[in-house]
């Protein structure tokens, strides 16, 4: 149909036709995908226990319609040697649905749920839903990702809150900063058994990095500086660099 347009739109210029041709409309629907590869996935920052500390593979899809309606899938390896050494592929699994919506040309929110889901990790603990509040101002944003049940990695109730900026630089650069947050309960079901919570509230870590296109391939090579900050049991996570290159389309 695309290709039947323009070439009428094309001999009618060619003749000084007086016809006229309406654009075609515009579909509300979307869709995007990605796929990258990192040196480690540190998740919010837990460079004590990486969800991989070898090479990483993650990629996703994402929908959303002009209404303001998203849904997407996430996707990441773990790493099977050492935090899952009995399981041959564990992956993490993200699914995600929700709303965008804007108050002004400036400002917007987004409200949305999220479930993970971990293959072959040898349980179900670690599934579990989460909330998501955020805010975004121009190239700022502020979220609060809030656990709605007791999973092996945390508790009902658990909060990360997370506020990232993007600046754009010279020669297609972009500086990107992310300040994690954390507010732990105390009481659920894997309290005491998966972990000890000692800290209501804690500095999580601050991320700097620059990405940058490599030129009209779709691939974006990045690179992120990890200052760490504390786990709900107060231990100290240790800075950290991680290289990534991810595509698009």
């Amino acid at each position: 149909m695309k290709f039947t347009l323009k070439a009428l739109a094309v001999a009618a210029v060619a003749s000084a036709s007086s016809f006229t041709f309406a654009d075609e409309p515009t579909s509300p629907h979307s869709v995007s995908g990605n796929i990258g590869v990192l040196s480690s996935y540190n998740l919010r920052g837990n460079t004590a226990l990486p969800e991989n500390d070898k090479v990483t593979l993650q990629g996703g899809l994402d929908y959303s319609h002009a209404s303001g309606l998203y849904a997407g899938w996430w996707t990441s390896t773990l790493d099977g040697d050492d935090a899952y050494p009995d399981q041959a592929n564990p992956m993490e699994h993200d699914f995600y649905v929700g709303y965008n919506g804007s108050i002004n040309e400036d400002l917007g929110f987004t409200l949305g749920t999220t479930y993970y889901y971990y293959y072959d990790v040898g349980t179900s603990d670690f599934n579990g839903f989460e909330l998501l509040l955020g805010l975004n101002y121009k190239d700022a944003s502020l979220t609060a990702q809030t656990l709605l049940e007791d999973t092996g990695w945390g508790n009902t109730g658990d909060t990360y809150f997370l506020a990232s900026y993007s600046y754009a630089l010279p020669k297609d650069f972009s500086l990107n900063s992310s300040l994690g947050l954390y507010y732990y309960s105390d009481s659920g079901d894997f309290e005491g058994e998966n972990y000890i919570t000692t800290e209501d509230f804690n500095f999580r870590h601050l991320t700097v990095g620059l990405s940058k296109p490599i030129a009209d391939t779709g691939v974006t090579a990045s690179m992120d500086y990890i200052i760490g900050g504390k786990l709900r049991d107060d231990t100290d996570l240790k800075n950290k660099v991680v290289l990534g290159l991810s595509y698009s389309f």
